[in-house]
């Protein structure tokens, strides 16, 4: 898996189809027992909830803010978040399914889902100029011996799928902690503001749904609500160096029925900033922060 300003992680490991997902849109009347344990029927649990285990195009969207704090000194709202993630599923014949993701991600003011091309960080005082990110195409393949890239298949010993499940009554939830600690893509003696030291990221992922909808065979995808929380060092837009500090991430969200119950204002931020999302094909050439940033931007020395 790419790393580098790779933020979501479990977003990562969680696509042009014939078919759009159809989430939950009856009421389930076969309900079997799903027997959550062992790496089959969590495979089969978690394609259903995740995205679909039949050949389909998923979207999820969610937003959420930004969180920053200096030193020691308080935690202040920094910028709004927008992110919307397209998947394409295939099943395999002999029971794997191959996903293709790709990702848009805008910033914008708390009020209001406009995207931002200056505004005044309020950490530092400077005027900056958001960096509005896409990622993909990622190629991942979930199957009953994990979840691996495409091509690079996982080692004989390593452990099967196995998420954590949590059920209460109807509604059944898995959850992923997620954890990056590498050097920082852009190196402070080149990116003095931009930089940093190392790139620290701690995750917390939750998907969840309704048992009986998961339960269900008629039922290939399921309705699922998203929320992420994530610890994690400052975005090079920022210009916050090696400023000692943290930013909190926090997003909530959902599996959507069609493009449709996208919100008006966040397709219109979408469409301003990363049109080519709602592309058949978005962009073949890989993108992520780490490879984009320095192409697009240059470093800004005082």
């Amino acid at each position: 898996m790419s790393k580098g300003f790779s933020r979501r992680g479990f977003g990562q490991l969680l696509g042009a189809s014939t078919a759009v997902a159809a989430t939950g849109v009856r009421a389930a009347t076969t309900v079997r027992d799903l027997n959550l344990g062992n790496p089959q029927s969590d495979l089969y649990a978690y394609m259903t909830l995740h995205t679909s285990r039949a050949k389909a195009r998923v979207w999820y969207w969610y937003n959420g803010i930004m969180e920053g704090a200096v030193g020691d000194g308080p935690v202040v709202p920094v910028v709004a978040t927008d992110t919307l993630i397209r998947r394409d599923v295939t099943p395999t014949a002999d029971g794997r399914f191959e996903v293709e993701m790709f990702e848009a991600n805008y910033f914008h003011s708390l009020d209001d889902h406009t995207p931002l091309m200056r505004m005044r960080n309020p950490l530092n005082g400077r005027d900056v100029e958001p960096f509005h990110y896409r990622e993909g195409p990622h190629h991942v393949v979930y199957s009953e011996a994990g979840i691996y890239a495409r091509g690079k298949p996982p080692a004989k010993d390593a452990p099967p799928f196995a998420p954590r499940w949590t059920r209460a009554g109807d509604q059944l939830w898995t959850t992923n902690t997620f954890y990056i600690d590498t050097p920082y893509a852009l190196p402070l003696e080149k990116w003095p503001l931009e930089g940093n030291v190392r790139e620290r990221v701690g995750s917390f992922a939750n998907l969840s749904g309704r048992y009986s909808e998961i339960a269900d065979p008629e039922v290939t995808s399921a309705r699922c609500s998203f929320s992420y929380q994530a610890f994690m060092e400052w975005w090079p837009w920022m210009l916050m160096g090696s400023t000692p500090g943290h930013m909190l991430w926090h997003a909530v969200g959902t599996k959507l029925a069609s493009l449709d119950d996208l919100p008006s204002a966040s397709r219109r931020g979408f469409e301003a900033v990363h049109p080519r999302i709602f592309e058949e094909r978005p962009w073949e050439e890989f993108s992520m922060l780490a490879i984009d940033y320095p192409k697009q931007r240059t470093p800004v020395l005082r």
